[in-house]
């Protein structure tokens, strides 16, 4: 999807694909002291090891980063997102590179309807819905 495109020109099917990374631990640390999330496995390779991983894992939250990232892109600034949700199917370890992308898949009354896919090569680590609107649609209580 290309943000020259306006929301309602938008075909059902069509998608839109983001890779990020790979994921540095300096990234993972940055992102540690943004978010307050100091766990040790986002960081120390030792202590994640030693707690049975390969490595250090990615923040759930910032692989949700990079696929409201890509969603925003799809949407461009014309539009308020509504709803997000996602579940974490498998862990992203630093070195990796996600793959998002986002597929619009309904339209009703202006408001769009999405699946959001992140992937590490053919794994999918991240599966979720969102919806959005062009702004002035939604309600007085966020909600469409």
């Amino acid at each position: 999807m290309s943000n020259d495109i306006h929301l309602r020109d938008m075909s059902v099917g069509q998608q839109r694909q983001t890779t990020h990374g790979p994921v540095s631990t300096t990234q993972l640390v940055k992102y540690a002291g943004a978010s307050g999330d100091f766990n040790r496995i986002h960081f120390d390779y030792p202590f994640a090891r030693e707690a049975g991983l390969e490595g250090v894992l990615a923040h759930g939250m910032l692989t949700m980063g990079f696929a409201a990232s890509c969603l925003a892109q799809a949407i461009g600034p014309d539009a308020l997102v509504t709803e997000l949700s996602a579940r974490f199917l498998a862990p992203v370890m630093a070195g990796d590179s996600v793959t998002v992308t986002v597929t619009l898949v309904g339209k009703e009354n202006g408001a769009l309807r999405f699946d959001l896919q992140a992937s590490v090569g053919r794994k999918t680590v991240l599966q979720g819905k969102a919806a959005a609107a062009p702004h002035g649609l939604e309600r007085r209580d966020g909600r469409l």
